[in-house]
């Protein structure tokens, strides 16, 4: 064989791997979880890559960004921004703005179905809760609920929305189907953050003014039993399948941990200043904490008990809501 018939093919493989390369290169990768940062004071969003443990990029959103909610695939991102009085919809893949939904006179709790494709907004001040058709963004119908309305939970298949009532220390559930209030049920003082188990059999309150945990059967909404906790409870993750609780109490600095099983607290862990918004990372492992005077996310490992990882976000952190996609990886844009 001669060199001349040696060369065509030699080049001609070397525009296949050039191809190959070239696809490669252009193809989405999987990366993350990413987890979501509200920064109330500078009117972003950080988003923290996981897997690094760094943040990798920052999104501006409307004014004074405090509520978050993401859905299970890590697609959509919903945002409230009670400055500007609207909810800031993120594609989650490229990590854009993709456009903002005028919802009311102060949007706060933020929480998101499991197909992704509505969004439920408690207004603290309106005195109800916007349902968002994320896909039109619009404003798909308003359910009057008790004064005060901040955190919400929806249970696994929808059909129940849960929403704490601050002044009248009640808790409602909206019916998914009818959109109307199906029940109520009394807890504490200033009920905040909202949070079901896995099974949706337990709903756990966070009550700032009483300094308690308010453990609810979720369909009954009777107290199963009432936890002290640190100064000012504002919002809760589970982990180890459940087993751990972790209740960011502001005044303190620090988690309270209580043991699910005796439903008592066990550790208290040290952590940034004022500490607000906090979610399980789909390892069930860890659990991020958001900290709002120091402008910075607390990385606990759950089985430790320590903190392992500081990451600098944004001015006023406050991360409220469930901040870290649920389904594992999604696909991002390189």
């Amino acid at each position: 064989m001669t060199m001349g018939a040696r060369v065509p093919r030699l080049i001609r493989k070397t525009v296949a791997m050039s191809t190959v390369f070239l696809l490669i290169a252009t193809l989405p990768v999987l990366a993350g979880p990413f987890a979501y940062i509200t920064n109330q004071k500078a009117d972003n969003v950080s988003v923290i890559d996981t897997a690094t443990g760094s943040v990798l990029t920052t999104v501006k959103v409307g004014k004074d960004p405090a509520g978050v909610a993401v859905s299970r695939d890590g697609a959509r991102v919903v945002v409230t921004n009670p400055g500007s009085r609207d909810v800031a919809i993120i594609d989650g893949c490229r990590h854009v703005l993709q456009g903002l939904i005028p919802v009311g006179e102060g949007p706060l709790g933020i929480a998101i179905n499991a197909e992704g494709d509505r969004a439920f907004v408690a207004d603290f001040y309106g005195h109800f809760v916007s349902v968002v058709d994320l896909a039109e963004k619009s404003i798909f119908k308003r359910i009057p609920v008790g004064h005060y309305p901040a955190g919400l939970a929806v249970n696994s298949d929808g059909s129940k929305i849960y929403v704490a009532e601050r002044e009248d220390n009640t808790v409602s559930v909206i019916n998914g189907l009818t959109l109307t209030i199906d029940k109520t049920g009394k807890v504490s003082q200033h009920p905040f953050g909202l949070l079901l188990d896995e099974n949706d059999e337990r709903l756990y309150v966070a009550n700032v003014e009483s300094n308690e945990v308010s453990v609810l059967d979720a369909t009954t909404l009777l107290t199963i039993k009432s936890i002290k906790v640190g100064e000012r409870p504002y919002a809760m993750a589970l982990a180890l399948k459940g087993s751990r609780l972790f209740v960011t109490n502001q005044y303190d600095s620090s988690l309270s941990v209580i043991d699910t099983k005796a439903l008592e607290v066990v550790e208290t862990i040290a952590v940034g200043e004022y500490p607000e918004g906090i979610d399980r990372h789909p390892d069930d492992r860890h659990v991020y904490v958001a900290n709002w005077f120091d402008n910075t996310v607390s990385v606990v490992d759950a089985e430790s008990l320590k903190v392992v990882k500081t990451i600098a976000t944004g001015n006023g952190s406050r991360a409220f809501g469930q901040f870290i996609p649920q389904g594992g990886s999604v696909l991002s844009s390189r």
